[in-house]
């Protein structure tokens, strides 16, 4: 009699085969470009059903998205590095942009597939940035400790919460984001510069006393 497969086995296997297929496909997006590859050709490539393909992702862009998310996740060590960097708030959060944009021209042609997806799975986005032991996880949970650590410096104004002021900062990082992914001629690192500066102007310690001052 076969041994009962318990859960967490099972929940690993179902792990493996998504990053197995989302790996697979990408090699096929990088081989013959991303519109010209075809859910059944990934499935044919991964050795899977086509129904098992359909069962764990509805679209190529979720196919997409999982192999983004698996990059996101394996850089997000790297980047947590230069957030501990020695340097001030404008200075790190500059760094830290800098090795974002680096790996958004690696895979520019990749992007607007990948934002797609999240605007239609926007449930999605409303989860935090950091797992349960408190490890950032992606770029916001980066950005929640950059800020809180200059919170605690005093250089950032307090009175908005670092989660908060972190979802604040990711729009303005996806806005630039979509501006040079949609107009052409724009460069990446002086989008990414504007808006360091548009963010540290209006969360520098003090600067609301004195916008009050001025009103």
């Amino acid at each position: 009699m076969p041994v009962p497969e318990i859960p967490g086995r099972r929940e690993r296997r179902r792990v493996q085969t998504l990053d197995h297929v989302a790996t697979t496909a990408m090699q096929l997006f990088e081989a013959q470009g991303y519109d010209a590859t075809t859910m059944e050709q990934i499935a044919l490539r991964a050795d899977v059903a086509k129904g098992t393909l359909y069962n764990h992702f509805a679209t190529k862009e979720a196919v997409l998205a999982h192999w983004i998310h698996l990059e996101l996740a394996a850089d997000t060590a790297r980047l947590a590095e230069l957030v501990g960097a020695p340097g001030g708030f404008e200075a790190r959060l500059a760094r830290l942009l800098e090795a974002s944009a680096e790996w958004s021209r690696r895979h520019r042609a990749y992007l607007l597939g990948y934002f797609r997806f999240r605007f239609l799975n926007i449930e999605s986005e409303l989860d935090g940035g950091g797992d349960p032991e408190g490890r950032p996880r992606d770029l916001i949970g980066l950005f929640a400790l950059l800020i809180r650590d200059a919170q605690q410096e005093g250089s950032l104004r307090a009175d908005l919460a670092p989660d908060h002021l972190a979802q604040l900062l990711h729009h303005l990082y996806f806005g630039a984001l979509m501006r040079w992914l949609t107009l052409p001629g724009l460069e990446l690192g002086e989008e990414f510069a504007a808006i360091v500066e548009v963010f540290v102007d209006g969360t520098r310690a003090g600067a609301k006393a004195a916008r009050r001052k001025r009103a």
